[in-house]
C-alpha cells in the first residue's frame, strides 16, 4: 500500500475529515482527489508557488482547474507572511528563544525531510485560517510524489501543528 492509501484509510479509521497535501505541480494532488472521490474529507493542496506570477508557477493550471471545480481547497501561501516569521525568528533568536527553523532542523533529523514539509503546510494553512480546531492529515514528499504522512492536532491557542502520529516517513527509506 503507497503512502496515499495508507494515509486516506487512516484517515477514515479515524474520522479525520481533512487532508492536506504538499504538491509541487499537481499530480500528487490529483492522485490524492483520485482516491478520495466519493468520500467525505475535506482535501487541501497546498502548492509551491507562493510569491510567482502566474506564469511562472509549477502548478499545472488544468489539475488547478479540475481540483477547484470538485471543491478542493488549492492554496498559496502568502510571501509576506514567511518575511514576518523570519522576522520573529531572527528576534527570537537574538533572545535565546526556541524558533520554528530551530524546530524544523530537529524534526528533520528525527523524521526526514517529508515530515518536515508536513509541518510546514499545516502551519501554512494555520497561517491561512483554513485550519483552525481540528485533526489534520498532512502528506507530503522529499522531492516528488508522497513518500511521508503524519496525524496533526490543530488547536486556536497554539501557533504550532502538533505532532500527533508519524504514519510513514521518508527516514524509513535511509534518509
Amino acid at each position: 500500500m503507497n503512502v496515499l492509501e495508507n494515509a486516506v484509510n487512516i484517515a477514515k479509521k479515524e474520522n479525520i475529515s481533512t487532508i492536506a497535501v504538499a504538491s509541487t505541480t499537481g499530480d500528487t494532488a490529483l492522485k490524492l482527489f483520485e482516491l478520495a472521490k466519493g468520500s467525505k474529507f475535506q482535501l487541501v493542496v497546498v502548492t509551491h508557488d507562493e510569491g510567482r506570477v502566474p506564469r511562472e508557477r509549477r502548478f499545472k493550471e488544468d489539475i488547478r482547474q479540475i481540483l477547484l471545480a470538485n471543491h478542493v481547497t488549492v492554496y498559496t501561501h502568502n510571501p509576506r507572511a514567511i518575511i514576518l516569521r523570519k522576522i520573529i525568528s531572527a528576534i527570537f533568536e537574538k533572545l535565546g528563544l526556541p524558533t520554528w527553523y530551530e524546530y524544523l532542523r530537529q524534526m528533520r533529523e528525527k523524521y526526514g525531510p517529508g515530515i518536515k514539509v508536513c509541518h510546514i503546510i499545516v502551519r501554512m494553512l494555520i497561517e491561512g485560517n483554513i485550519l483552525r480546531d481540528e485533526r489534520v492529515m498532512a502528506i507530503a514528499g522529499k522531492k516528488s510524489g508522497a513518500d511521508s504522512a503524519a496525524v496533526f492536532l490543530v488547536e486556536p491557542r497554539n501557533k504550532r501543528p502538533i505532532l500527533e502520529k508519524v504514519i510513514a516517513s521518508s527516514k524509513e527509506e535511509g534518509e
